[in-house]
């Protein structure tokens, strides 16, 4: 073997071995880059503090060392029926300067929030599960909870009532809820939840009620899961307050459909000695100082069965679209004298008790004399009114009327199908003259004459053949930079720039500008409005609580909407020595955010809108 193939050979096998070692040092920088990874990445559970049986509870995981969700197997937690309510990136990054040196921090994290309901009272562990990040697994620690019963009163309670139990599929059933408040606790009651099943029960469709069942009272605002509602306020018998709202139920299916009993929890205050005592301070005078302690209490209505039969085979149109119940329908048009052609508004109303199911009617039996828009406008609803527009034309002069529309529901007096209609609308329509192509153009509008044979030129002679009518439009530009209209052309533009340019500079806006704004007028708005509310005969004491949190997220650059009475404590002890005005202004605050469940007729605790008004101004004055 000869010298020369011994070099190929080895450098071969230098190629071979320097591969190798590239391939060894690029697995062991990955896998060391994956176990720092690994790691620098750390999985936390926890949960709320206070937990409730049947009530659902926040159960977080916490990933830190990483700013995205993980896959979570969550079949350890399957007992407590867990629902993902979605995750939020937490992750923080700060930047210090010290001696001139920058120093970059960031701290990655994101919290993953499931709802779980616990079934049993006492004390429970859950167990950890397994959360995927990246193709490695990370298990989360076990988490004690203690799962506390609710408490009855029967100062506390809550029915359910049907407006019928039996119907028809689709026919629109009313359940009505009463929440009933004895009168001394109705002021000391403070986060309150329902819990309807039947609003989550896939055999319904579910609607408003136009407005809450009965008569009287006052219409307030209530939160549910499924939305806010509107509800009664008023009182009852036994001296109850009690809170009235409805819910529309629509079945979807014929059988027997067993409803959930509707439950209730709220934190009641607990009443001391010292409020009772004290006729002037009312149950508020313990609260002031932070001390009222609430107690979770439970109501829970009668569960029911609704018996829902079918809609019968016998005599269906086969273009019914599922009305139950009554209904009536009109047209209107406008115009109704009008040309072939001419288009023409068609207004459809069609009224009844449930609007929500009532689509467009067909208006197939007009196409043979009238040409039917493809578009559509959207419906509108006014009361129990829906409203549809569609654009018509006729199509020739012999049309005497637009016809009558019909409408098909099911009436559930009769027991049978209805087809009703509207009533006819007279209508005029002219003929209308073709127009063709040549008259479009002018040819043959008028016949020509002989005289207009004999001069062959005639006009067009006189234009066409007159060369010096004609001008030289060749464009110079030299001669556009002088030209005022080219003048005005190129540097209008450039004006108009340099003008806003300079509007913006002198009307520039910084976020520390807006923010000493609102600072320093938010005395001034909150006297105004306290002023209107002074006017009226009886200020709604939640509108002036709103007043005070504003004034204090103005003054403090904070969001209103989130400020309790405790944080607004908080914030102007820090800023203001006057500690007793701090007290009163608190102590109102309080009282007005408590009385919302107090009634028209609960003269203890009635707020002087001008007495917040004075103080706003001494702690405006104080804080200057």
């Amino acid at each position: 073997m000869d010298i020369g193939r011994l070099i190929k050979i080895g450098r071969k096998e230098a190629k071979k071995l320097k591969r190798t070692i590239l391939l060894f040092m690029v697995i062991f920088v990955s896998c060391t880059a994956t176990a720092v990874r690994a790691q620098s990445i750390r999985v936390v559970a926890g949960v709320q503090k206070e937990i409730y049986l049947q009530e659902a509870f926040q159960y977080y995981i916490v990933i830190d060392g990483y700013a995205g969700a993980g896959q979570v197997d969550i079949t350890n937690l399957e007992l407590y029926s867990p629902r993902y309510q979605g995750g939020q990136d937490s992750s923080r990054r700060s930047v210090s300067i010290i001696n001139g040196r920058k120093t970059v921090r960031e701290e990655k994290k994101y919290v993953m929030v499931y709802q779980l309901t616990a079934r049993q009272a006492g004390q429970a562990t859950l167990p950890g599960v397994t959360v995927k990040i990246g193709g490695s697994s990370y298990q989360t620690n076990p988490v004690t909870i203690n799962v506390l019963k609710p408490m009855s009163d029967d100062k506390l309670r809550l029915e359910m009532s049907l407006s019928r139990t039996e119907c028809y599929v689709g026919q629109p059933i009313t359940m009505t809820i009463t929440w009933y408040i004895h009168s001394s606790i109705v002021r000391r009651v403070g986060e309150f939840d329902f819990n309807i099943p039947a609003l989550e029960n896939n055999n319904f469709i579910i609607e408003d009620a136009q407005a809450p069942p009965g008569d009287g009272g006052e219409l307030i605002r209530l939160k549910l899961p499924s939305g806010d509602i509107i509800a009664r306020q008023k009182p009852m018998k036994g001296d109850f307050l009690g809170l009235i709202f409805g819910k529309i139920l629509i079945p979807k299916h014929a059988g027997e459909i067993e409803l959930v009993p509707p439950r209730l929890t709220c934190k009641v205050a607990e009443q001391s000695q010292r409020s009772r005592r004290d006729p002037w301070g009312g149950f508020f005078s313990d609260d002031v100082f932070g001390r009222r302690e609430y107690k979770r209490f439970v109501a829970q209505a009668k569960g029911g069965t609704l018996k829902v039969r079918p809609l019968p085979q016998e005599g269906r149109p086969a273009d019914f679209n599922g009305l139950v119940g009554r209904y009536t329908v009109s047209t209107s048009a406008q115009p109704v004298k009008v040309n072939v052609g001419d288009p023409i508004t068609l207004t459809i109303t069609i009224s009844g008790e449930l609007l929500k199911q009532v689509q467009m009617p067909d208006l197939q039996n007009m196409a043979e004399n009238f040409k039917i828009a493809s578009e559509q406008s959207t419906p509108k609803t006014q009361g129990n009114q829906k409203i549809f527009t569609q654009t018509i034309r006729a199509k020739n002069e012999q049309i005497e009327e637009i016809p009558g529309i019909p409408l098909i529901y099911f009436d559930v007096k009769k027991g049978r199908y209805v087809t009703i209609f509207s009533e006819p609308i007279s209508l005029k329509v002219a003929a209308t003259e073709n127009v063709t192509a040549r008259q479009a153009e002018g040819w043959d509008l008028t016949k020509p004459t002989s005289e207009i044979e004999a001069v062959r030129g005639g006009i067009a002679a006189n234009v066409y053949d007159q060369s010096e009518l004609l001008t030289d439009t060749a464009f110079s530009p030299m001669a556009a930079l002088v030209q005022p209209g080219y003048v005005i052309l190129w540097a209008g533009p450039l004006a108009l720039f340099a003008i806003s340019s300079l509007m913006r500079r002198l009307t520039s806006d910084s976020p520390e500008r807006r923010q000493a704004r609102r600072r320093s007028s938010a005395s001034r708005r909150a006297v105004s409005r306290l002023a209107k509310v002074n006017s009226r005969s009886a200020p709604a004491p939640q509108e002036m609580a709103d007043i005070m949190r504003q004034y204090v997220g103005d003054r403090f650059n904070r969001t209103a909407a989130s400020l309790t009475a405790r944080d607004c404590r908080e914030i102007l002890q820090n800023a203001c020595p006057q500690k007793e005005l701090v007290e009163r202004f608190c102590r109102i605050l309080e009282q007005c955010e408590q009385s919302q469940f107090a009634g028209t007729n609960a003269d203890d605790n009635i707020v002087d809108p001008a007495d917040i008004r004075k103080l706003v101004k001494m702690l405006d004055k104080i804080l200057k």
